[in-house]
């Protein structure tokens, strides 16, 4: 078994961390492996989406499940191709600066792909950590509206 733990703090209000970092068909704006995502409807529990994956120089198609949607709190995801199942959760807190992202990942690789173990944890930390630094980018940008500051 395989866990990894990523997080990020993002200077944006809890709400608009949430819509936008929660919903994997958003993925594709932040995410380096993520190409396209489909969705069987809105984002809540048992809802099926395929995304389009680019990862270790292969492309793969890969349905993932959502298992919880807990707003503005969490989402988990199931994902599963041959070989590889992973259980991701999406946590979000609120910080006095903003959010706090966690994203939680564990993967359980079998058959020949135990064997590229330590490349999948390189890949997918590397990956982890460069898509949390692409989302606070892209939410911090000055393209959204800044929330009002308290006078």
């Amino acid at each position: 078994m395989v866990e990894l733990e990523q997080s990020v703090l993002i200077r944006r209000p809890l709400a608009e961390v949430f819509a936008l970092a929660s919903d994997p068909k958003n993925d594709p704006d932040w995410s380096a492996v993520v190409e396209q995502v489909e969705a069987t409807g809105p984002l809540g529990v048992g809802v099926h989406l395929i995304q389009r994956v680019h990862l270790l120089g292969r492309r793969a198609h890969v349905p993932v499940e959502v298992l919880e949607y807990v707003p503005p709190e969490r989402v988990v995801l199931r994902a599963s191709i041959p070989h590889i199942q992973v259980m991701g959760w999406r946590l979000f807190e609120p910080a006095p600066d903003g959010t706090r992202v966690i994203f939680r990942t564990q993967a359980r690789l079998s058959g020949l792909f135990t064997l590229t173990t330590p490349l999948f944890v390189r890949a997918a930390r590397k990956h982890l950590e460069e898509d949390l630094g692409q989302l606070r980018r892209l939410l911090e940008s000055a393209s959204l509206p800044q929330p009002l500051q308290a006078t």
